[in-house]
């Protein structure tokens, strides 16, 4: 298991609180957001069926959804199916949720399980105090960056709509909620597929549903999170339904071994914050293992007089470096060294599924989707396409974590294998040379070396 600092693996330690700088500056082009096309908030269409892949805050298996809402009738219809196995048919009107039994189309049995929380989505799934931080595509889709704040303060979710039709794309949350069933369930969900329908069969199942005797005793909310929960436990894969829903999907990977980093690397990204006073950030991340280091510097914040902040690993031991704009810089040696370049494999990831072919969720071809394990029960997300070109990493939050400056997702823009660029990047500032670890950092270092570089760490 990884120590919290590992929660940064593949992007150079990026629990670090974000800063913007004027000096230093980056060596790449670094990926900006364009302003929004309008403040207005987007809407759905009243009736759709969407298909999203959801991905949970644990090491739990990949869920694969299929939903149909009417907001005429105010219900959807929510088909969940485990990657690895297991289904669910859930149904909800107003504030009653059901469990459907059915043969084909034809709903055969409602199960009442009562006020769970859930409600039918609505047209607008944003707050009123939603903001529209910016546009920038996720991959090769165009998206517009909404946030959106959360008791408690600072939390926040974020929403990406696609400019082209206004849909939901993407959805990150810090910690489960019913802000917006079943997504808010979910760390991080990918758009699919997404159809506007000029009519759905949802008012029929709730005629029937409203017959369902009602609900056995018990708490309705401990209830459907137990089903939901034990999803794996509930059957077999449902290869028929998700063959049909996202062909794409291969629950099994390839037998190649994890993409290891190239030797010479450099890397520009978007990172998005957690916390709701923080905007989206570039970063760039320089790596050299001849060296062997390792330097990631983000860029934007929230702290007034930051130009920047370097993580800088080394060997066989790294540092945060804070530049302010009025005096000098600021060296804390918390971080452990170098990252391996076989980080992957050391961890250990595994491969959660794959998609194969070159989709919206796979735009650099066939790709493989890696769990890491971090502090548990936390884990990070990474999309990596079999050539090794990453598209995204994202890494999972609980309650409390509120406050703590950490990032979401970190959306890959530039990767540059063998990129040129000078040693003399990975220098020290004088204010580093006298500054020291303390001995339970040194601890902390050591558990590290799994992945890094550390105290009597071999190569």
């Amino acid at each position: 298991m990884l120590p919290r600092v590992l929660m940064t693996i593949p992007i150079a330690l990026l629990l670090l609180s974000p800063a913007m700088a004027q000096e230093p500056r980056a060596l790449l082009d670094l990926p900006q957001l364009a302003p929004c096309g309008s403040a207005s908030h987007p809407r759905l269409p009243k009736k759709w069926r969407g298909t999203y892949l959801m991905a949970p805050f644990t090491k739990a298996q990949l869920v694969l959804a299929e939903i149909v809402a009417d907001a005429g009738v105010s219900a959807m219809r929510v088909k969940l199916h485990g990657v690895k196995g297991g289904s669910l048919d859930l149904f909800v009107a107003g504030n009653r949720t059901y469990v459907l039994k059915s043969e084909g189309s034809t709903v055969k049995e409602c199960r009442a399980l009562g006020d769970t929380g859930w409600r039918p989505l609505p047209t607008d799934w944003l707050a009123p105090q939603s903001q529209c931080t910016g546009s920038a595509p996720i991959g090769d889709t165009p998206v517009e960056w909404w946030k959106t704040a959360i008791a408690p303060e600072p939390a926040t979710y974020w929403l990406w709509f696609k400019t082209s039709d206004q849909t939901p794309f993407r959805l990150v949350f810090p910690f489960a909620s019913d802000h917006l069933p079943p997504f808010s369930g979910y760390a991080l969900s990918y758009q699919v597929r997404f159809n506007a329908l000029d009519e759905t069969d949802l008012a029929g199942i709730d005629a029937t549903c409203r017959q369902a005797k009602p609900r056995m005793t018990g708490n309705s909310v401990r209830t459907l999170h137990g089903l939901i929960g034990n999803l794996s436990e509930s059957g077999p894969r449902a290869e028929s339904e998700i063959n049909q829903i996202m062909p794409e999907l291969q629950a099994d990977c390839p037998a190649d071994p994890l993409t290891e980093w190239p030797e010479r690397l450099a890397i520009t990204g978007l990172m998005t914050p957690f916390d709701s006073d923080e905007a989206p950030y570039p970063a760039e991340v320089l790596y050299d293992w001849t060296v062997p280091a390792q330097r990631t510097r983000t860029f934007g914040g929230p702290e007034a007089g930051i130009t920047a902040q370097d993580s800088l690993l080394l060997d066989p031991q790294g540092y945060t470096i804070t530049h302010y704009r009025d005096r000098p810089p600021v060296c804390r040696p918390v971080l452990p060294g170098t990252i391996r370049p076989g980080w992957a494999a050391r961890a250990p990831c595994e491969c959660a599924a794959t998609i194969n072919g070159t989709t919206s969720l796979s735009p650099y071809g066939t790709a493989r989707i890696l769990v890491c394990p971090l502090a548990s029960p936390r884990v990070a997300w990474a999309w990596y396409a079999l050539s090794g070109r990453p598209t995204t990493f994202m890494v999972t939050s609980l309650r409390g974590d509120e406050g703590k400056r950490l990032f979401a997702v970190l959306d890959y823009r530039a990767w540059l294998p063998g990129h040129p660029f000078s040693r003399s990047v990975f220098d020290k500032p004088p204010q580093c040379a006298i500054a020291s670890h303390s001995r339970l950092t040194q601890s902390a270092l050591r558990r590290c070396s799994t992945c890094h570089l550390g105290p009597a760490y071999s190569r």
